[in-house]
Order: structure tokens, then C-alpha cells, then sequence
């Protein structure tokens, strides 16, 4: 979704009364733009001391394109502050605990299969298996490669990228019945 940063954005659940809302987009240094939001639960704001409205820094990334609010039963929905995840039965809010965040790795898309969550960055993989609680993170070197998309076949996951070093083209597979990759950038 192209957002206008002059017009306040809103992410609706399908299934619970729970909304992200972008307020305002904004550059908090140089390089580094964010859409500032607050989370909705039965149209109050959610506090949370993961949710620092305040610090000039909390945000979702820029380009919420390819961004998947919920998963398909409404269980769980995904906030791309980093990598949380509320859980909307018990409103706990659990953080995963990524490597790296800004530099050279903006926000491609995530979506949601069955029991896991899956976030591509232009250089990070992040996999959370939310039956589980488990949780995978790929990194890459910006000088070797960049992720493009991602897309689901049965029970795999495709992550295509460009080899910048082999200008070529190749992808990774993540099975999710195995909770593994099957092949590695070569």
C-alpha cells in the first residue's frame, strides 16, 4: 500500500477490534524515514512498554506495500516495530529480538502461513514459528546479496535475491514442515 504522508493510514483487523494507525510520516535523522502509529484495542490506545509512542524513533518502516496486519484466523498480528507479535486472545505482546534493524535492510514484506510468521528485509530473513515460539533469523551481508520477494508454494516458503557479487538471480527455500532451509546462498 502507497501511503500518503499527509493522510493518516489504518490497519483494520478482519476478526477483533484492534487497529494500527499511522499518524504521521516522518525523518527522525537522516536517511531513516518512519510512519509514526499507535495500536487500537477496542478503540482505546494499547500501552505496552514495547510501544514508546514518545521516543522519537519508534515507528513502522516506510514502505508498508507488501505489509500483512493479522494472521488468517485473526490470532495474531504483527507489528513491524522490529519484530512483534500480539497475540489478540491474551493481548500478551511478545518481541523477537532482531540482530539488525536499519542499515541497508528496509522492510520488503511479511506474511503469514499457517502457524508462522514470515518477515523479509532487503538483507534479513526473520521465520517465527508462533505455535512453537521459535524463532530463525537469516542475515546477510549487504555487499553479497539482496532479498527482492518472497512467495509460498504448499508448504514452502521462496525467497528470491540478487547475487550482487554473480550478478545473478537465485532464491532460498524454507520449509516449513522441516522448520529448515533446504538449500543455502551459495
Amino acid at each position: 500500500m502507497s501511503l500518503d504522508p499527509y493522510q493518516p493510514q489504518t490497519f483494520k483487523s478482519k476478526f477483533n477490534d484492534i487497529q494500527l494507525v499511522t499518524t504521521e510520516f516522518d525523518e527522525p535523522h537522516y536517511g531513516y524515514e518512519i510512519w509514526k502509529c499507535k495500536v487500537y484495542i477496542n478503540g482505546e490506545v494499547f500501552h505496552h512498554e514495547y510501544l514508546n509512542y514518545e521516543n522519537k524513533f519508534f515507528g513502522l518502516p516506510e514502505n508498508l506495500e507488501n505489509f500483512v496486519l493479522e494472521s488468517s484466523n485473526g490470532k495474531f498480528i504483527f507489528i513491524p516495530y522490529g519484530l512483534l507479535l500480539l497475540n489478540t486472545e491474551s493481548l500478551e505482546l511478545k518481541k523477537y529480538d532482531k540482530s539488525i534493524e536499519n542499515d541497508n535492510n528496509k522492510f520488503i514484506s511479511n506474511l503469514f502461513l499457517n502457524d508462522f510468521l514470515i518477515v523479509l528485509n532487503q538483507r534479513v530473513i526473520c521465520i517465527v514459528d508462533m505455535d512453537k515460539n521459535r524463532f530463525i533469523e537469516k542475515i546477510y551481508p549487504y555487499q553479497k546479496l539482496v532479498f527482492e520477494k518472497m512467495w509460498i508454494v504448499k508448504n514452502k516458503i521462496f525467497f528470491l535475491y540478487k547475487d550482487k557479487e554473480l550478478d545473478k538471480s537465485d532464491t532460498l527455500i524454507f520449509n516449513t514442515e522441516a522448520y529448515a532451509f533446504e538449500n543455502t546462498h551459495k
